[in-house]
C-alpha cells in the first residue's frame, strides 16, 4: 500500500518536473499515435471500403464467357450452393459525343431496385423510360456533364450501335456512385481514344443484345465478413470452385449450341449460294445467248450493209452510165440542134428571101391580076358597047379569054403561090417551133438530165450517208456487243469472283465453325476486380510501410524515454536515500518511479491511441479520396491494437523507471544521501595534440572537452537526434523512390510514347506521318523459374534487336551501362534476378503462353521498375519454343505529346481494322502521379510526425542537459557569464551534438529508406533506391532547424537559473 505521502511526493515531482513529464508523455504519444495510426488507418480504410460494398451489394462473383451467357446459364448459376443471388446484365463500350468533344463511355444495364451492385443516387432520378440514363459523379461533385444533357452515343466501329441499343440518344436525368467503380481508372477500350472516361447506366429493356455480357453473383454468408480480410475469400473460393465446375458443363451445352447456330446459319448460306449461284448461271447464259444473237445480227446487218452497198454502187453506177449517155445523146441533140438551127437560120434567111421574092413576084402578079381585071373590066365595058365591032368583039372576046385565061391561071399561080408561101412560111414556122420545142426538149432533157444528176448525186450522197450511218450503227452496234461482252465478261468474272469469295466465306466459316473453340467461362471473384485489387494494393502500402518505419519511430521514443526516466532517477538519488532514510521500503520507492512513468506514458497512450485512431486513418483515407470514390471514412476501435500498443509502452517505461531505480537502491543510504562522485577529469584526445587544442578559445575547449566527457549524454543525444534524422530522410526517400518509379521507367528506360495492339494485317496502319517511327514487337505471358521459385512474366521479343533500344533501353541499374539482346541467351528485369536469386550466366526455365517450356541462359539483368520482363530474339525463340511468332504490339514515337493530339491519334486509328488497342505513356504517368499525389500526403504525415518526434526528442534531451547542469550553469553565472554566453555555452554542445546526430541520421536514413522500400517491394514493383539531394538537405535544414527552436525556447530556461543555486551545500 502506497502511504499518502509518497503519492504526494509523486505528484510534487510531476508539478516540479511538469515539463519532464509532458515531453515522456508527448514522446509516448507520438510513438503510439504514429504506430497506431499507420496500424489502424489500413484496416480503416479497408473496413469503410466493405461497408459501401455491403451496403450497395457489390458482387461477389463476376462471370463472362467469350461466347455470351444466357438465361439458362443464369438459372444455373442459381442453382449452385452457396449462392445467395445472381443477375444477369450487359456492358459494352460506346462513343459518346458532348458539347463537341467525344469520350469513351462504359455503357452498364441499371441494377434493379434491391439488385446486386446498386448505385448511389446523389443527384436528380433514375430513369423511368427510354432515352433516358444516369451518369458518373466523382469526387468534389466532378461529373462529365450535368443533368439535362444529351448524349450521342456511337459504336465506334463500322456496325450501328441502333443493332444493339433501341436508342443511340440518352438524356442524363440523375448522377450516381457505385462501389463496382471505385476508382477513377475506368479501364482500357479498343474504341476512341482507347480510355474509358465514365460510365452510363440505361435500363435493361434498352438493350437488343442477343445474350448477356455478364453475371453478378452473391455468396451466402460473406456480407458479415470483410472481404479484405482472411475469412472471405476461402469461403467464395468454395463457390468459385463450384462454379468452375458448372462452367465445363455449360460451357460445352453453349458452344454446342453455337455450333449448330452456326451450321444453321452456314446451311442457309450454302442454299443462298447455290440458288444465287443458279440464277447468275441463267443471267450469264442469257446474257451470252444476247451477245451471239447479237454478234448474229452483226454478221447478217455487215452482209446486208454490203449487199446495200454493192447495189448501191451499181445503182449508182448504172444512173452515172445513164447521166452520162443521156447526157452524151443531149449533148449529141444539142450538136444536131445547134446544127438544125444553124442550117434553120441559115434556110430561113434564104427562105426570107425568097418569101419576099416570091411576095414581090406574087405583088407583080396581084398587079398583072388587077390589070388583067381591069383590062378585062375594060373589054366587058368595050364588049357592052354595042358598038363595039365584031371583030373588036371577037378580038376582045379572044383577049378576054386570053386574058381571063391568064387571069385565071395567074390567080392559080398568084393563089398556089400565096398557099406555097404560107405554106413555107408555115413550115418555116413549124420549123422554128420544132426548132422551139426541140430547143425546150433538150433544155427540159437538161433540166432532166442535171435533177437526175442532182438526184443521183443526192441519192448518193444519201446513199452514202445511209451506209455510214449504217456503219457507225454496226460499229455502234460492235462497239455495243464489245462492251457488252467485255461486261459481260466483267460480270462473269465479278460474279465468278463474288461466288468465290462466298464460297470462300463459306469455305472460311465451315473453318471457323471448326475452329470455334469451346466457350470459356471466366469466373471472376474481387481479386480479379480492379477497383477492388487497386484500393487494396494502396491500402497494402500504407501497411506495408506500417511494418518498418512506425518501429524505428518507437525504438527512438524508446530510446529518449529510457533515457529521460534514468536521469531522473540519477538527478533523485538524494531524494531516494531520504525516502530510504524514512524507512520506506524498495518497493515502495521504486513504485514512486514506476508510477511517474506508468502516469506519464498512459497520458501519452491515451493521447496518441486518440490521435492514432482518429487524425492518421482520417488524413491517409482523404489523401486516396482523390483517386477513390468512397463514403466518408468509418473510424473502427481495434482493442487488441491499442492495449498491446499500450502495454508496450507503459511496460517500456515503467521497467525503465524499475531497473534505474533498483540500481540506485542497491547502495547504502548513506551512499545515497550524498551525490553520485563526479568522475574524475580526464584529458581527451585533442588535448594531446596541441597544434590543433591550442587553437580553441576557452569556451571552444570547454564545450569539447565536456561533450566528450559526458559519454552518455553524448551518445543518447547523438543517437536520439540521429534517429529523428533518419526518419524525415526515410520519409523524403519514400517519396524520391516512388517518384523515381514514373520517372526513370518512363522517362529513362520506356523512351517510347505510343503502345499499338495489332491484329494480323494491322501493321499496314502504321505508316502515319504522326508516328514518327516504330518497332514490332510480340508479346506474351509466361513464367520463369529458378531456385525452385516461379515468377510470372511477360515476354517482349522485338523484331529488330538492334532497334529495340531506341524505344527501350536496356541497362545496368548500377553502371548505366547498355546491355544488348545476344541472338542466343535472353535478358530479364533487376527485380526477378533478385527475386529468382539467379545472376548473369545462369540457366533458368522458360514457360511461354502455351504452356512451353525451355531452359535458357540469361546474358543480361536489366534495370526496370515496373512489371517483369524477359527480353529475347526471334530467331532463339523459334529455336526454343519450335513456334512461329506474330507480331501483336508496336511501340512508337509520336510528333507531338498533347491531350488533344494523342485523342485525335487513338481515334483514327482504332477505327481501322487491324488495331486493337492503343495507349500513350503519358496516361500511365499521369496514373502514377495520381498515386504518387497520394502517398505525398501520407510522406508529408510521416514528415510531420518525424519532426514532431525530433521536435520533443531534442526538447527533452536539452531540458535534461540543463536540469543536470544547474549547479554548473549557476557557477559559470558566479562567475561573470553573460546571459547570453551562458546560452552560447550550452547551445554550442547541443549544435554540436546535434550536428553530429544528424550526420549520423543521414547515414541511418540511407539505409533505413533502403530498408523499408526493400521490405515494402510488390512482385511486380520495385522502387529506386536513390534519395535526391534535396531530400538530404530538407531533412539537415529540418533537424537543424528544430535545434534551434528548442535552444530559444530553452533560453528563457537557462536565464531564469539562479546563481544561488551554486552556494547551496551538497552535504
Amino acid at each position: 500500500m502506497i502511504k499518502a505521502a509518497l503519492l504526494k511526493d509523486i505528484f510534487r515531482d510531476i508539478r516540479k518536473s511538469l515539463g519532464r513529464f509532458l515531453s515522456i508523455t508527448l514522446i509516448i504519444a507520438l510513438g503510439v499515435a504514429f504506430f497506431t495510426g499507420l496500424k489502424i488507418a489500413p484496416q480503416d480504410m479497408k473496413r469503410t471500403a466493405d461497408k459501401y460494398y455491403d451496403d450497395y451489394n457489390l458482387m461477389d462473383i463476376r462471370i463472362v464467357s467469350s461466347l455470351g451467357l444466357t438465361e439458362d446459364d443464369l438459372e444455373e448459376v442459381r442453382k449452385i450452393e452457396g449462392i445467395e443471388n445472381a443477375l444477369a446484365t450487359y456492358t459494352m463500350d460506346v462513343l459518346a459525343e458532348y458539347e463537341d468533344n467525344e469520350v469513351v463511355l462504359k455503357v452498364h444495364g441499371l441494377p434493379k431496385s434491391n439488385g446486386i451492385n446498386n448505385v448511389k443516387l446523389v443527384q436528380g432520378r433514375l430513369p423511368e423510360k427510354l432515352g433516358e440514363c444516369v451518369l458518373e459523379i466523382g469526387m468534389n461533385d466532378s461529373t462529365l456533364a450535368p443533368i439535362g444533357s444529351r448524349f450521342k452515343l456511337q459504336s465506334g466501329r463500322d456496325k450501328d450501335l441502333s443493332e444493339d441499343l433501341k436508342n443511340t440518344e440518352y438524356t442524363v436525368v440523375g448522377l450516381v456512385q457505385t462501389p463496382y467503380y471505385l476508382s477513377f481508372e475506368k479501364g482500357s477500350s479498343n474504341i476512341g481514344n482507347g480510355q474509358v472516361r465514365s460510365f452510363i447506366m440505361i435500363p435493361e429493356d434498352n438493350f437488343k443484345l442477343e445474350v448477356y455480357t455478364d453475371i453478378y453473383a452473391t455468396v451466402e454468408g460473406v456480407k458479415e465478413l470483410n472481404s479484405y480480410g482472411e475469412e472471405y475469400f476461402p469461403i467464395v473460393d468454395k463457390v468459385t470452385a463450384r462454379l468452375e465446375e458448372l462452367a465445363k458443363l455449360r460451357e460445352n451445352v453453349r458452344y454446342q449450341e453455337i455450333i449448330d447456330e452456326a451450321t444453321e446459319e452456314l446451311d442457309k448460306g450454302k442454299e443462298e449460294y447455290f440458288q444465287e449461284k443458279e440464277e447468275a448461271e441463267i443471267k450469264l447464259a442469257d446474257a451470252l445467248k444476247e451477245i451471239g444473237d447479237g454478234k448474229e445480227e452483226i454478221a447478217k446487218g455487215e452482209r446486208e450493209l454490203a449487199k446495200r452497198e454493192r447495189d448501191f454502187h451499181r445503182t449508182i453506177k448504172e444512173g452515172k452510165d445513164k447521166l452520162a449517155q443521156g447526157e452524151e445523146e443531149l449533148i449529141k441533140g444539142e450538136k444536131e440542134f445547134e446544127e438544125a438551127l444553124k442550117s434553120f437560120e441559115e434556110n430561113k434567111a434564104l427562105a426570107l428571101e425568097g418569101f419576099k421574092s416570091a411576095e414581090e413576084e406574087i405583088g407583080k402578079w396581084e398587079e398583072a391580076i388587077v390589070e388583067m381585071e381591069t383590062a378585062i373590066q375594060g373589054i366587058n365595058m368595050a364588049l357592052g358597047n354595042p358598038l363595039l365591032p365584031e371583030e373588036e368583039k371577037i378580038r376582045l372576046n379572044i383577049e378576054l379569054d386570053n386574058i381571063s385565061g391568064i387571069l385565071a391561071s395567074t390567080k392559080e399561080a398568084v393563089e398556089a403561090g400565096k398557099k406555097e408561101l404560107e405554106s413555107k412560111k408555115h413550115q418555116l414556122v413549124m420549123g422554128e417551133e420544132e426548132l422551139a420545142k426541140a430547143k425546150e426538149l433538150l433544155e427540159s432533157s437538161r433540166r432532166t438530165l442535171e435533177e437526175e444528176r442532182e438526184k443521183l448525186l443526192e441519192g448518193e450522197r444519201e446513199g452514202l450517208r445511209q451506209i455510214r450511218k449504217a456503219k457507225e450503227d454496226l460499229e455502234k452496234a460492235k462497239a455495243d456487243l464489245a462492251k457488252g461482252e467485255e461486261d459481260y465478261l466483267e460480270a462473269k468474272e465479278k460474279v465468278e469472283k463474288e461466288l468465290r469469295k462466298a464460297w470462300e466465306e463459306i469455305e472460311k466459316a465451315e473453318k471457323e465453325i471448326q475452329d470455334i473453340e469451346k466457350g470459356k467461362w471466366y469466373v471472376l471473384d474481387r481479386n480479379s476486380h480492379y477497383s477492388f485489387v487497386d484500393y487494396k494494393g494502396a491500402a497494402d502500402r500504407i501497411d506495408a510501410l506500417s511494418k518498418v518505419f512506425p518501429l524505428f519511430f518507437v525504438l527512438v521514443s524508446a530510446l529518449v524515454c529510457l533515457t529521460t526516466m534514468t536521469r531522473m532517477v540519477d538527478e533523485q538519488r538524494v531524494n531516494i536515500g531520504t525516502l530510504k532514510a524514512l524507512g520506506y521500503d524498495r518497493g515502495a520507492i521504486a513504485s514512486k518511479y514506476i508510477i511517474y512513468a506508468f502516469a506519464a506514458t498512459l497520458l501519452g497512450c491515451v493521447l496518441g491511441i486518440s490521435v492514432g485512431f482518429t487524425l492518421f486513418p482520417t488524413v491517409i483515407f482523404n489523401a486516396y479520396g482523390i483517386m477513390y470514390m468512397l463514403s466518408p471514412v468509418i473510424l473502427y476501435f481495434d482493442g487488441f491494437l491499442a492495449l498491446a500498443t499500450s502495454l508496450v509502452a507503459i511496460g517500456l517505461t515503467t521497467i525503465t523507471a524499475f531497473l534505474a531505480s533498483s540500481n540506485e537502491l542497491r547502495e547504502t543510504t548513506a551512499a545515497l544521501m550524498r551525490p553520485r562522485a563526479p568522475k574524475p577529469g580526464k584529458r581527451i584526445l585533442l588535448e594531446r595534440i596541441p597544434i590543433i587544442w591550442n587553437r580553441f578559445n576557452f569556451s571552444g575547449k570547454v564545450t569539447i572537452r565536456n561533450i566528450f566527457r559526458y559519454k552518455r549524454r553524448f551518445f543518447m543525444t547523438v543517437i536520439g537526434v540521429g534517429g529523428c534524422t533518419a526518419l524525415i530522410l526515410a520519409a523524403f526517400g519514400i517519396r524520391d523512390s516512388i517518384r523515381d518509379v514514373v520517372n526513370t521507367q518512363f522517362g529513362e528506360l520506356f523512351t517510347y510514347d505510343i503502345s499499338i495492339g495489332l491484329d494480323s494485317d494491322g501493321v499496314r496502319h502504321l505508316s502515319d506521318d504522326r508516328i514518327l517511327g516504330y518497332e514490332l514487337l510480340s508479346k506474351e505471358g509466361g513464367t520463369i523459374t529458378g531456385n525452385s521459385i516461379s515468377k510470372d512474366i511477360t515476354v517482349l521479343v522485338p523484331k529488330d534487336i538492334d532497334d529495340i533500344n531506341q524505344y527501350i533501353r536496356l541497362r545496368n541499374r548500377k553502371t548505366k551501362e547498355p546491355i544488348y539482346i545476344e541472338e542466343e541467351g535472353v535478358v530479364i528485369t533487376d527485380q526477378l534476378s533478385r527475386s529468382l536469386g539467379v545472376k548473369v550466366g545462369d540457366e533458368i526455365l522458360l514457360k511461354n503462353s502455351d504452356d512451353k517450356e525451355s531452359k535458357v541462359r540469361i546474358t543480361g539483368i536489366t534495370e526496370n521498375y515496373l512489371l517483369n520482363y524477359v527480353y529475347l530474339s526471334p530467331d532463339h525463340y523459334y529455336e526454343l519454343f519450335k513456334k512461329d511468332l506474330e507480331y501483336n504490339e508496336a511501340i512508337g514515337l509520336v510528333r507531338e505529346k498533347t491531350k488533344e493530339f494523342e485523342d485525335r491519334l487513338s481515334r483514327d486509328l482504332l477505327n481501322k481494322e487491324g488495331i486493337t488497342n492503343v495507349s500513350f505513356n503519358t496516361i500511365i504517368k499521369e496514373d502514377f502521379e495520381d498515386t504518387i499525389k497520394s502517398l505525398n500526403y501520407v510522406v508529408m504525415v510521416m514528415i510531420l510526425s518525424a519532426g514532431a518526434l525530433a521536435f520533443v526528442v531534442l526538447y527533452n534531451l536539452t531540458n535534461v542537459n540543463i536540469s543536470e547542469r544547474i549547479r554548473e550553469i549557476a557557477t559559470i553565472k558566479v562567475l561573470g557569464f553573460y546571459d547570453r554566453e551562458v546560452s552560447a555555452y550550452i547551445y554550442r554542445e547541443n549544435t554540436v551534438l546535434t550536428l553530429i546526430g544528424t550526420l549520423l541520421g543521414l547515414v541511418l536514413g540511407v539505409f533505413l529508406h533502403r530498408y523499408i522500400m526493400i521490405t515494402v517491394e510488390m512482385d511486380n514493383i520495385m522502387f529506386g533506391l536513390e534519395v535526391d539531394f534535396k531530400s538530404y538537405l530538407i531533412s539537415i535544414l529540418l533537424t537543424l532547424g528544430f535545434a534551434l527552436f528548442v535552444n530559444l525556447a530553452m533560453y528563457y530556461k537557462l536565464r531564469n537559473v539562479k546563481m544561488v543555486e551554486s552556494l547551496k551545500s551538497i552535504d
